[in-house]
């Protein structure tokens, strides 16, 4: 493989995802350093994200389970990627993790079947440990919108979001053929990204 030429030092899901499904968005955000995507349901599964790192989760999600390492940072390298991502929540002794996801529309199994970010994280744990781990398991953390009480002449009814509570968890093994096809995934985005970052490089 030829030596890559990335927009940033390493790969992640997020990069990766953002380049099968657009290439576009993806050449704005990351080639142009344009604004990335945010919403306020992507603003909520950060601070979500950031009260369960801090363990202030237990009144609002009681049910939740978190292992003993949550926010947990692998920094690998996959057919010579450099790759980098944080586990929602490692389980460092029976080398397994947890990933939590928000929003309103279900999950469900087959969709967490299908859910490539999951092999990744198996992929670049197999890759750090040298063991791939054999399953995983994702947290479906239910909201729905509210109407905020703050009403003013500007503002009126303005949507917020709040946790129902509920969580449904979903269970899922791994193969090594999935981590196989990750491997070449990953491969094949990042000399596809170099190979366009060169390209826009050339025209500046």
């Amino acid at each position: 493989m030829e030596k890559l030429i990335l927009p940033k030092p390493h790969l992640s899901w997020s990069a990766i995802n953002c380049w099968m499904s657009n290439p576009e968005r993806f050449r704005r955000e990351y080639f142009e350093n344009s604004d990335k995507l945010d919403t306020k349901y992507l603003r909520f599964g950060k601070g979500i994200a950031k009260m369960i790192e801090d363990g202030q989760h237990k009144e609002l999600l009681p049910d939740l389970v978190v292992y003993n390492k949550p926010e947990f940072e692998i920094r690998c390298t996959v057919m010579g990627v450099p790759m980098l991502a944080y586990l929602d929540s490692y389980d460092s002794v029976n080398n397994v993790f947890r990933e939590y996801k928000t929003g309103k529309h279900p999950w469900t199994q087959s969709k967490v079947q299908k859910h490539d970010q999951l092999t990744l994280y198996a992929t670049m744990l197999k890759q750090l440990t040298g063991k791939m781990p054999e399953y995983c398991d994702l947290d479906w953390i239910e909201t729905k919108d509210g109407v905020s009480e703050v009403e003013d002449f500007w503002r009126t009814n303005e949507k917020t979001i709040n946790v129902t509570g509920r969580v449904v968890s979903f269970h899922r093994e791994f193969d090594e053929r999935e981590v196989d096809r990750m491997e070449s995934l990953i491969q094949k985005a990042a000399e596809e990204i170099s190979d366009a970052y060169q390209e826009f490089i050339k025209e500046i």
